[in-house]
């Protein structure tokens, strides 16, 4: 059977039984944008942990009392380190400046004072800075007289890198479960399908059809479900992506200082293509007790 006439019967098979494979596509829609809004945060989680990880970062809080010139040599030495590749000090004032411009805040903390924010000297370390020698760093300035406190954010970087770990496991899970849904889903629809045109199977059979002439034309229209299913599903995601992305960035943007970014184009090919081979898994195996006639 040469591919034309394989295309022909399934555009058959998919308009006579148009309104079941529609039912079909816009439930299994629903796991896929499930999967799709799993893959998308956890996208956005690894860009978060890959930004923060290569630059890395020090906040060394100075005391309320500390004079100008032990703030200039604390400066000088920490320009002198190797690991060190920009140092940039923060009154009280720019402090709290910067917190009013970047977060969201009420009326009543907009009134805060500026003592309640420390100076500071913002520490941006070079690429590839080992995390051994941060903590070295960061525990050689809490001891100077100069400094009250010291953020490595290496409690911030632990949290995220377990929520990146449990995302990943969340979206494994969800893709095994949606992979196995859309198995039943669509095995389920081409043996309905397959049970309105069993006589027809049956005529074939017995003029001297083989299995490969009556399975293609099924095969095809559960790779078409499994196909259109990913593809509506990624259309809704990019538009709900798309509505939602100047609430959203406006909070992510004040809090780690990056964008939220859709899904890459080889996690859209991979979505779609593994609809569309998941969709004809299913139609195959749910073929193989009809075609024995």
């Amino acid at each position: 059977m040469d591919l034309k006439t394989l295309v022909a019967r399934a555009k058959r098979g998919l308009r006579e039984e148009l309104r079941l494979y529609l039912v079909a596509v816009s439930s299994l829609s629903v796991a896929f944008l499930c999967v799709g809004g799993a893959l998308l945060a956890v996208s956005n989680l690894d860009q978060m942990a890959a930004r923060w990880g290569q630059s890395g970062r020090i906040s060394v809080y100075l005391r309320d009392s500390v004079a100008a010139a032990d703030v200039r040599q604390l400066r000088t030495v920490l320009e002198g380190l190797p690991e060190v590749a920009q140092v940039e000090e923060l009154s009280s004032e720019d402090a709290r400046a910067l917190f009013l411009e970047q977060a969201d805040v009420s009326a009543d903390l907009g009134r805060l004072p500026v003592e309640v924010f420390p100076a500071s000297l913002e520490v941006s370390l070079r690429a590839g800075t080992p995390v051994q020698r941060i903590d070295a760093i960061g525990e050689r300035l809490a001891r100077l007289r100069a400094v009250e406190d010291v953020e490595t954010y290496r409690g911030w970087f632990g949290r995220l890198d377990a929520l990146i770990g449990a995302g990943r496991t969340v979206a494994g899970l969800l893709t095994l479960l949606v992979g196995l849904c859309v198995l039943a889903v669509i095995g389920n629809t081409i043996r309905l399908a397959v049970a309105r045109r069993r006589e027809e199977i049956e005529v074939m059979k017995l003029c001297g059809a083989t299995d490969g002439f009556v399975r293609g034309p099924f095969v095809l229209e559960g790779m078409f479900q499994g196909f259109a299913s990913a593809l509506v599903a990624v259309v809704v995601l990019f538009f709900a992506y798309l509505a939602l992305r100047g609430h959203v960035d406006s909070s992510i943007a004040s809090l780690t200082g990056m964008r939220t970014v859709f899904l890459r184009p080889w996690a859209l090919v991979s979505l779609v293509v593994g609809g569309a081979i998941v969709g004809a898994l299913g139609s195959a195996l749910s073929l193989r007790r009809y075609l024995a006639v």
